[in-house]
């Protein structure tokens, strides 16, 4: 009797461990559709094919090889391709990996799962930005907190280094002029979004937060107060 309830818990084990990798195993085309908008659409394009002549955007994605390892770990001697793994130093789970695979499988199967809207602003620099920067520069140019996905800079150029890229980095030139995919008009458009991130103080409270600043603003009040009590003075007594 023992030996059956052995067999049966056994038996009932191995159901549910196939149940688990058919549930999971596979891979969710759904959540991979999202993660390959975010992560993978700005050089690969939505289904995978290149994007423009330049080698940072002219190798299409081929999913029928060692995919989950180039993925994770980068491709060796590529300053362009590199590690997105979690265990690398990337922002993706090995459960992210597999549903990316999942959702290239569609490309396949003629039934593409539909690639979700990055942003729906008006702006159509944002929807660039969303599609074309934010998967290594995070929203609105804060960084993704990760080594390999830096912020962008407060006085960077933001026109000349999209449209070029910078030299020796895993900055590629998005310009179609430099074999990119991006127009002139584009990188115009995403210029201009970065521009409405941080907006200047007023000046006044810029020059009080400092102590010359201060100190200039009490001589005005100061000068403004005796002004309004020398007024005072002459229209409240007659002039001989």
């Amino acid at each position: 009797m023992a030996k059956r309830a052995l067999i049966v818990a056994l038996l009932a084990l191995v159901v549910l461990g196939g149940a688990v990798v058919l549930a999971h195993g596979d891979g969710d085309p759904a959540h991979g559709a999202a993660l390959y908008a975010e992560n993978c659409l700005a050089c690969h394009g939505p289904t995978g094919e290149s994007r423009g002549t330049h080698k940072a955007f002219s190798t299409a994605i081929r999913y029928d090889t060692n995919f989950e390892a180039v993925v994770a770990q980068g491709v060796a001697g590529s300053r362009y391709m590199f590690a997105w793994g979690q265990e690398y130093g990337g922002p993706l789970s090995a459960e992210d990996i597999l549903d990316l695979r999942a959702y290239a499988q569609t490309w396949q199967e003629g039934t593409p799962e539909l690639l979700p809207v990055q942003d729906d602003s008006a702006d159509p620099g944002a929807r660039l930005y969303a599609t074309n920067c934010a998967g290594c520069h995070g929203s609105q140019g804060a960084g993704r907190s990760l080594p390999g996905f830096p912020p962008i800079g407060k006085y960077v150029d933001v026109l000349a280094v999209a449209r070029r890229g910078i030299p020796d980095s895993a900055m590629p030139p998005f310009a179609e002029a430099y074999g990119g995919p991006l127009s002139e008009a584009d990188l115009s458009a995403i210029a201009a979004y970065a521009r409405t991130w941080e907006q200047p103080a007023p000046m006044v409270v810029a020059a009080a937060n400092s102590p010359q600043g201060a100190g200039m603003l009490i001589l005005l009040i100061g000068l403004g107060a005796i002004a309004v009590v020398a007024l005072w003075a002459l229209t409240a007594q007659p002039i001989d």
